[in-house]
């Protein structure tokens, strides 16, 4: 079997516009970008009975919000957000 080792340079070299990843935490709530704070709770809409269609609409919303960078390395070192153990990372 043959592996490779590969580095995510999203400070030196930003992606976020064609990056199409989403992380779906323990807690049930979206994150589609881990440098950003915000999240969408997929787990309350689950619990008040929220249909498929329902939440294909939260997440295709929550995608379609995503910023199209995320902010520099001073500006996150002051912005509140969940460590990357804490969101599963």
């Amino acid at each position: 079997m043959t592996g490779g080792v590969s580095f995510v340079t999203s400070m030196t070299e930003h992606f976020c516009d064609g990056c199409n990843r989403l992380r779906i935490m323990a807690d049930g709530n979206l994150k589609v970008c881990l440098f950003d704070h915000a999240e969408v709770s997929l787990r309350d809409a689950m619990r008040a009975g929220a249909t498929d269609d329902e939440l294909r609409f939260i997440v295709h919303s929550a995608v379609w919000k995503k910023k199209a960078g995320h902010a520099d390395m001073e500006e996150l070192k002051v912005t509140k957000n969940r460590t990357m153990t804490q969101i599963g990372g």
